[in-house]
């Protein structure tokens, strides 16, 4: 049941606009269902209070609902771990940062979902279990404009940046439909390094397999 529930608000999401909609709130309710079904349901709080903070004080970076960027996870490397997936991906229009995309003023944020036939090391979590940085493998969320191959909806490991439409960087592997979310542009990571390459894929090729 939770599966169809969260298979059905991402592709009616892919279709519409805002993440951080009410059908964004539906998905983080299907995570919690999956990820403590009785703690959802018997006690009071948020859904992503449920997924994000068992352990951290409101307030904490791990608690804003969020994903953790990829590099903080893969030892400073702003791409998808070998075990995920590029599930689908947003913009932000109006970039003011100083690190990466500093220079094109946009970025593209690129959801890197967990392989169905593999599992996330931590679980949900905050990744590198620290409350300062944002959760990793809660989210169960797709936006679906990449491997659409892979019909399963899994948790959001990990995000990576681009500068890039990925649909143009990755274009076996991503549609260049654009969904737009600017509440996103102030998102940072200190190993978000100004004028860092565009990251190379290392997870499916546009087949299905390997590399």
């Amino acid at each position: 049941m939770t599966d169809r529930l969260v298979a059905t608000a991402s592709r009616l999401l892919e279709r519409r606009t805002s993440r951080r909609g009410i059908l964004v709130r539906v998905a983080i309710g299907g995570s919690a269902l999956a990820v403590a079904p009785l703690r959802y349901l018997l006690r009071p709080g948020s859904a992503e209070a449920v997924i994000t903070c068992r352990d951290c004080r409101p307030g904490a970076l791990c608690c804003d609902g969020w994903t953790e960027f990829c590099c903080t996870i893969t030892g400073g490397s702003n791409t998808c771990p070998p075990y995920t997936f590029m599930g689908g991906w947003w913009k932000c229009t109006n970039y003011r940062g100083t690190k990466l995309c500093h220079a094109e003023g946009v970025r593209y944020y690129i959801d890197c979902n967990r392989l169905p036939s593999q599992r996330c090391p931590h679980g949900c979590s905050c990744a590198e279990g620290l409350c300062r940085h944002r959760s990793t493998c809660c989210n169960v969320f797709r936006y679906g404009q990449c491997n659409t191959h892979i019909g399963k909806v899994t948790e959001v490991v990990c995000r990576m940046i681009t500068c890039q439409n990925p649909g143009r960087l990755f274009p076996g592997q991503c549609s260049r439909h654009i969904l737009v979310d600017d509440r996103t542009c102030g998102h940072e990571a200190a190993c978000l390094v100004k004028g860092a390459a565009a990251p190379p894929y290392t997870g499916l090729r546009a087949g299905g397999g390997a590399l």
